[in-house]
């Protein structure tokens, strides 16, 4: 089922000056975690303005935290569409993602926490099992030598405006939702 033509609008009005200015697809998401995780069946879509850890500048990060009854389950953080160009905007969105997830995996409840990391409108999905710990997609070691590409381009390879990368949205939501009643 394609997404609502009010979604998809939003997401091409900001792509018109999303190059270069995350901040135009905060609503966008905003909207879309809204609609899939809805207040009716006690989901709270939470934005949070986090610097990261140890960052060499002010890179203010948005992330959308959902919960459940008052537990993560989800997260979304967002990236200007651009940093899908360069090795090292690739590479701190991955380590911010990273960080992230350290920060909430001692409060999960559910099998297994999803994040997305949106550069734009394209989509790299991480999976983290409670169990194991083991984030997916594994962390790429740099060598300090030589230019490393820890985060590769094709790591983002979801469009949330093409069917496939609707389909993949919808079953990682899916999953989600699957998991919920564990909370109750």
């Amino acid at each position: 089922m394609p997404w609502p033509s009010k979604i998809v609008k939003s997401f091409e009005i900001a792509k018109v000056q999303g190059a270069k200015d995350e901040s135009r697809f905060y609503g966008s998401y905003n909207i879309l975690l809204n609609y899939l995780f809805p207040f009716e069946q006690d989901f709270v879509v939470s934005p949070q303005y986090k610097r990261p850890r140890q960052s060499r500048s002010v890179d203010f990060t948005t992330i959308f935290i959902v919960s459940h009854d008052e537990h993560p389950v989800f997260f979304l953080e967002i990236k200007a569409s651009n940093h899908i160009q360069q090795i090292s905007t690739r590479k701190d969105a991955d380590k911010q993602m990273r960080e992230r997830i350290e920060t909430i995996f001692d409060s999960i409840k559910i099998d297994t926490l999803y994040g997305i990391s949106a550069l734009g409108t394209r989509l790299c999905v991480y999976t983290i099992p409670r169990e194991s710990g083991d984030i997916e997609p594994r962390a790429i070691v740099e060598n300090p030598d030589r230019v490393t590409d820890t985060a590769p381009e094709g790591h983002w390879n979801i469009d949330i405006l093409d069917p496939e990368g609707e389909k993949r949205v919808r079953d990682v939501v899916a999953c989600v939702k699957a998991m919920c009643p564990e909370l109750c």
